[in-house]
C-alpha cells in the first residue's frame, strides 16, 4: 500500500520538537545580552581609563624587565614611565621610556571588546565561540605590546638612539600589525565561523 502524497493545500505542523523550550531559549537570550553589555562596557571604560591602562602596561613591563630578565627597573608614580638600567649595576646609566597614548594597547584592547559585543547583536554568533575569541585578541594584544615595549628597552640599552628608532618606528609598527591580523583571524575562526565549517 503507497501513502497518498502531502496535500500542497495544508500547511505542515510546525516542528516544535526541534526548538527549545521557552525557559531554555529566555535563558540563552538573557545570557547573550549580558555578554554583549559587559563587551561592550568593558570596551568603553577601556577608552575611559585608558591613562591608568598605560600604568598598568609600564608597570608590567617593568616587572618582566627586572624578574625574568633581571635588568633593574622601576615605575613613576606620577606618569605611565617604566625605568631600567642600561648597565645592570650601573646607577649612572638609568633610563625611561613612557607609555604614551601611541604606544599602548589600550585603544586595541577597548576595540576589540565592542567588536565582540557588536556581533553578539547576531544571534547567528555563539556567545562562547565570541566571547573566546574577544578573550585570546585581548590577551594576545597585550601581551605582543609588553614584549615590543621590553624589545624597545632593550634595543635602546644595547644600541642607544639608533636601536630605539629602529624598534619603535619599524619592528614594533610590524609587530602590531602583524597581531592586528591575527586578531582578525581568531575573530573569524573562534568567533564567526560555526563549528564544521
Amino acid at each position: 500500500m503507497t501513502t497518498p502524497p502531502p496535500n500542497p493545500a495544508v500547511p505542515a505542523a510546525p516542528d516544535l520538537a526541534a526548538r527549545p523550550p521557552w525557559p531554555r531559549r529566555a535563558a540563552a537570550a538573557l545570557l547573550r545580552l549580558l555578554a554583549l553589555v559587559a563587551l561592550l562596557a568593558g570596551g568603553a571604560a577601556t577608552f575611559l581609563v585608558e591613562e591608568r591602562f598605560r600604568f598598568a602596561e609600564a608597570a608590567w613591563t617593568a616587572w618582566v624587565l627586572g624578574g625574568p630578565l633581571e635588568r633593574p627597573s622601576r615605575t613613576l608614580t606620577t606618569e605611565p614611565v617604566f625605568l631600567y638600567q642600561q648597565v645592570p649595576g650601573d646607577d649612572g646609566s638609568w633610563a625611561g621610556l613612557a607609555v604614551t597614548t601611541a604606544c599602548t594597547a589600550a585603544f586595541y584592547v577597548g576595540g576589540v571588546l565592542v567588536v565582540g559585543g557588536l556581533l553578539l547583536l547576531s544571534r547567528r554568533n555563539s556567545v562562547p565561540r565570541v566571547l573566546a575569541a574577544a578573550s585570546a585578541a585581548v590577551a594576545l594584544l597585550a601581551t605582543v605590546n609588553t614584549a615590543r615595549m621590553i624589545l624597545i628597552a632593550e634595543a635602546q640599552a644595547r644600541w642607544g638612539a639608533q636601536g630605539f628608532g629602529w624598534t619603535h618606528t619599524v619592528v614594533g609598527s610590524f609587530l602590531m600589525v602583524v597581531t592586528l591580523g591575527v586578531c582578525a583571524v581568531l575573530f573569524a575562526r573562534l568567533g564567526l565561523l560555526r563549528r564544521g565549517s
